[in-house]
């Protein structure tokens, strides 16, 4: 896809709100919202767009206890902006993964943004995916609920994972239904706020001890590992939804998120050997940090550059609210997509610094194993051959 075929993606049709606003102003924005395009809002500070905030974040406690004395600041997500004269399928999708937003900025001139909406940059690059299998872009550990689990389990399942969905079982495991934190916020939370502001339209009050199954997405649209990505996409933009389900025989065998597909993208289209993407969530990682932990990713990769052919390493870093001497608790995940197969693995610990040494540890165990175990079938290998010869 060329530039000029990108612009004409760009659209203006996006709400912006003040960053001094509270987030109570937000609920009539988002309702506004065609969820065809997006699930966040445009951050208004001084004049400037400055970043976004996602309804996802919504599900927070302190957003939920003062929604009318919490600022959209606290909610700020700052994201990148592309140029106008500089902008080219790689630097948008490398955007959207690295923002986790539902649309990138683009800077028009010195006052105008526009924004490309994800599903029409996925539907813009959707025929360079019809050879490509789902089992070559999804992630196969999948994280699940059950069909009783309170709406608040399934939430604190998703903030210790990092995540903001789950796949819902049954009793025999089977894949029923699916929750996100954007459900919660739907379903729960905002309906709970009408009430609150005393219209209740008719309808009882929820909490999160509602069970999920009251709540989640049903049915599920899956695929299996086989079909094509294509399809899925066209799956998304379709039905509006954000997720896949990979089943086979019922069963949950993976998932695929938009993310997912980006990220194949930007592996496709790399030209290093090996790349190194970073994405945080309620931290601001300062340059020194930043060059320090690049560092160690880069130590690790050309340690194992020869073995894993061209690569790449996308880390995501969230910082949960407990503390230890100063420290915060850390959550890192690492996603490593190579020649030799995908790694995934997480870790957590105090300070950034030790919780990417925990999941990087972790991720060189892996990578042994799977070394090891290719040169286990290259020994098996050699031996028949060599008892065949005689």
């Amino acid at each position: 896809m060329d530039a000029e075929t990108l612009k004409e993606l760009i659209r203006d049709d996006f709400e912006v709100i003040n960053a001094s606003e509270t987030v109570s102003k937000l609920f009539p924005l988002l309702e506004k919202l065609d969820g065809d395009k997006a699930n966040a809002i445009l951050v208004e500070e001084d004049g400037k767009i400055v970043g976004v905030v996602r309804e996802k974040d919504l599900i927070r406690g302190s957003v939920l206890k003062n929604p009318h004395e919490t600022k959209v600041k606290s909610l700020l997500v700052r994201t990148g902006k592309i140029d106008l004269s500089e902008i080219d399928p790689f630097k948008v999708a490398r955007r959207f993964v690295e923002d986790s937003t539902p649309f990138v900025i683009v800077q028009l001139d010195e006052k105008k943004v526009g924004v490309i909406y994800i599903n029409d940059f996925l539907s813009a690059i959707k025929d360079e995916f019809k050879d490509v299998k789902v089992r070559e872009v999804m992630n196969p550990e999948v994280v699940t609920v059950r069909r009783f689990d309170s709406a608040a389990k399934a939430l604190s399942v998703m903030r210790n994972h990092g995540i903001d969905r789950v796949v819902v079982v049954d009793e025999n495991n089977k894949v029923i239904g699916i929750l996100t934190g954007k459900d919660v916020v739907d379903r729960v939370i905002s309906p709970r706020k009408r009430v609150r502001m005393g219209d209740s339209s008719g309808e009882k009050e929820k909490t999160l001890s509602i069970m999920v199954e009251s709540i989640m997405s049903a049915p599920v649209i899956s695929v299996t590992r086989n079909d094509s990505v294509a399809e899925v996409i066209e799956l998304m933009v379709e039905n509006r939804i954000s997720s896949v389900v990979v089943t086979r025989d019922g069963l949950p065998d993976g998932i695929v998120i938009k993310k997912d597909i980006l990220e194949y993208y930007l592996r496709k289209e790399s030209k290093k050997g090996f790349n190194v993407q970073i994405t945080t969530s309620d931290i601001s990682l300062d340059d020194f940090d930043r060059e320090a932990i690049m560092e160690d990713f880069e130590k690790v990769m050309r340690k194992f550059a020869d073995f894993l052919g061209e690569s790449y390493l996308f880390v995501y870093i969230k910082r949960h609210k407990e503390h230890f001497r100063n420290l915060p608790l850390i959550h890192v995940r690492l996603k490593l997509a190579s020649e030799k197969g995908n790694f995934m693995v997480s870790g957590e610990s105090w300070g950034v610094e030790y919780a990417v040494h925990v999941a990087l540890k972790k991720l060189e165990r892996e990578i042994l194993k799977e070394k090891e175990l290719l040169e286990d079938k290259r020994m098996v290998k050699r031996f028949y051959e060599e008892v065949l010869e005689y």
